[in-house]
Order: structure tokens, then C-alpha cells, then sequence
């Protein structure tokens, strides 16, 4: 009988595709469409290609000393430097989650609740959230393993609902202005979908039942999350047209009230919007788990309750208040974040080069 306390590698796969997904809704798909233009949805294409350079760093990381975490193989690296890396990821996490959770807030109070406070939207979200976040990691990766299927079943439905609005001539004129601007969204893409994934590496190696094929699952999942960002864009940007694309703030979500249910459900985008939801909520619930396992790595004891529930309410505080309103708020998304997520990248590159000499 399997214990309820283990996780598996489908998991581990699986919580990759949330992650994966967090920052599409609202930001990877406008940064597609500001940047790349008309040709934005080859980025997701350009940007997976790209994205396999880190990836393959991502595993070996995950390989190097399977009974470490990713802070106690930082600070074995690192020595005297390790505290100082651990504590920049740590923040860089707090940051994710501060901007998955206005992202979060700006939709749910933009498309479904424009009448109701911002933080009363918060407080509900973060009620659950917090208790989420008491849990243990397998708990949230069970949770995320019955989340999966829903969203996958919404996801099939939104494709094969929008198959017919799709017009090919909204495509064109193709590579209007050359590689250079699917290439610098593509580069964007790799940080949305990369960058945030160090997140799984507080989970050791040697915690995950039946790993020896977990390399197989991370690719596989990696390649799935990215064919749902492609076939998003592609459907928005053939529907639409580049320019009213552009218009929307989340288009993603717009393309949806073009499908016709012949009246049988009322506002049936906002049941399908429930897959980018999860994903946010998902990213939000183990990057809290991050921030607590630096906490008992850094303290060499179990989380404080009241230091987990503070670390939380900080995050809702900030996610209301990190951005004066939402033009400001887009423009970062787009133009600035990428740069942050990035971080994690170089940070990455340096224990891989270390793990080398090693």
C-alpha cells in the first residue's frame, strides 16, 4: 500500500507543470504579444528550444547529492558564501509569490469581482492559502495531482471549443520583422517558465519514490506545459488578430467568450479560467513552502507557526500594494521581470560550474 507520506516522480512532474504555467495568465502571454507581435506564437517555440540549456542544468543540480536540499547543497558548495545565495533565493521566492498573488488579485477583481474589494478578495484567497500552507510539501503535490486532471480536461475543452474561430490569415504577414522579436519574447519565455523552478529543488532526490526515471518525467512535463502556452497564444493571436490582442488585458481569457455553448451554460470561460487559477495558486502554496523549509534549514528547527502565518500575510499585503495600478504593474511584467527571474539563472550557473570541479 502506498504511504501517504511519500511522493512520487508523476508529482514532482506534475507540480513542474503548475509552476511552469504561473506567470502565463496576463504576463507570459502579453509579453508574446507586445514583443514578439504577430509572430508571438512562435516564442513559445523559440523559447523551449532555448529553455533546454537550463533545464538540463536544473537536473543536474537535482542529481548532485540526491539526500541534500537545494540550501544544504548551496551551502556545501558554497562555504562561506552559501548563507548569502541561500538567502538571495529565498527573497527572490518571496518576490514570485508577492507577484503571482496581485496577478492573481488583478484577474479574479477584474473579470469576476470588479465590485468587491481587492482585500476582501485577498483575505478569502489567503485563508486558504495560509492553511495550505501548514502543510507538508505532499500534501500540496496530492492536492496538485487532482488539480492536474481538471486542468487538463478544461485545457482539452478550451482547444477543441476555439478550433473553429481560428483564422489563418490573422498570422500574417509571417516573421514580419525578422527572428529578433520572437527571439527576445522567447528569452522571456525561458525566464516565466525556467527561472521559477529552482523552487522544486527544497525537495531532495532521494524523497521521491521511483526516481530513477525522474529525468524521463521532467522533460515530459517541460514539454507539455510549454505545447499549452504555445497552443494558447496561437489560438489567441489567430482569433483575435495582433492588433485587438493587444487591446485585452488578459486576451487569454478573453479568446474564451468566443466559444459557443448554444446557451447551455451561462459565462462558461469563467469555469475554464479555473485551470490558470490553479496554477497560480499552486506556485503561490510551495513558494510559501520554500520560504518555510529555508526557515528550518536556516534555525535548525521546525517552522513557528506564527512566523509562517506573518511570512503569509506579508505576501498578501505586498501582492495588494506592490504596484500603484495595473499600466505600471503591466510594464513590469513584461519589460522588467524577466530580468529578476533571471537571477536564478546565474545563481544556478555558478553551483553547476562548482559541481563540476567537484
Amino acid at each position: 500500500m502506498k504511504k501517504y507520506n511519500t511522493i512520487d516522480s508523476l508529482q514532482f512532474g506534475i507540480a513542474m507543470y503548475f509552476i511552469m504555467r504561473c506567470f502565463s495568465l496576463g504576463i507570459a502571454i502579453d509579453s508574446y504579444i507586445h514583443i514578439g507581435g504577430v509572430d508571438g506564437y512562435l516564442s513559445p517555440i523559440i523559447g523551449t528550444l532555448i529553455g533546454f540549456l537550463p533545464l538540463m542544468i536544473f537536473i543536474k543540480i537535482f542529481n548532485y547529492k540526491p539526500n541534500l536540499n537545494i540550501f544544504e547543497k548551496i551551502n556545501f558548495t558554497f562555504k562561506k558564501t552559501g548563507n548569502i545565495i541561500n538567502c538571495l533565493l529565498c527573497v527572490l521566492v518571496f518576490f514570485m509569490v508577492i507577484i503571482s498573488y496581485w496577478n492573481l488579485l488583478n484577474f479574479i477583481t477584474s473579470q469576476y469581482l470588479y465590485r468587491t474589494s481587492s482585500m476582501f478578495i485577498s483575505i478569502i484567497f489567503g485563508i486558504s492559502i495560509a492553511y495550505a500552507s501548514i502543510k507538508n510539501v505532499n500534501v500540496i503535490l496530492r492536492v496538485s495531482n487532482i488539480l492536474f486532471y481538471i486542468s487538463i480536461l478544461t485545457f482539452i475543452i478550451c482547444i477543441i471549443g476555439m478550433i473553429g474561430n481560428i483564422q489563418f490569415n490573422n498570422l500574417f504577414p509571417f516573421l514580419e520583422h525578422g527572428l529578433n522579436k520572437p527571439l527576445i519574447s522567447g528569452l522571456a519565455h525561458v525566464s516565466y517558465t525556467v527561472a521559477p523552478l529552482f523552487i522544486l529543488l527544497m525537495i531532495p532526490k532521494n524523497k521521491i519514490s521511483n526516481n530513477k526515471n525522474i529525468s524521463k518525467y521532467i522533460i515530459l512535463f517541460y514539454l507539455l506545459a510549454d505545447i499549452t502556452k504555445f497552443l494558447v497564444i496561437f489560438i489567441v493571436i489567430s482569433t483575435f488578430g495582433i492588433d485587438l490582442s493587444k487591446l485585452y488585458e488578459f486576451p487569454d481569457f478573453m479568446v474564451l467568450r468566443r466559444m459557443s455553448t448554444n446557451g447551455f451554460f451561462q459565462r462558461f470561460e469563467s469555469i475554464l479560467a479555473t485551470q490558470w487559477i490553479f496554477d497560480i495558486f499552486i506556485m503561490i502554496t510551495l513558494g510559501i513552502q520554500y520560504i518555510k523549509s529555508y526557515y528550518k534549514f536556516l534555525f535548525k528547527k521546525n517552522e513557528n507557526k506564527f512566523i509562517l502565518c506573518l511570512t503569509t500575510l506579508l505576501c498578501f499585503i505586498c501582492g495588494n500594494y506592490i504596484f500603484k495600478n495595473n499600466t505600471i504593474g503591466d510594464d513590469f511584467m513584461i519589460y522588467k521581470l524577466p530580468f529578476i527571474l533571471s537571477i536564478s539563472f546565474i545563481m544556478s550557473l555558478l553551483l553547476y560550474f562548482k559541481i563540476k570541479k567537484t
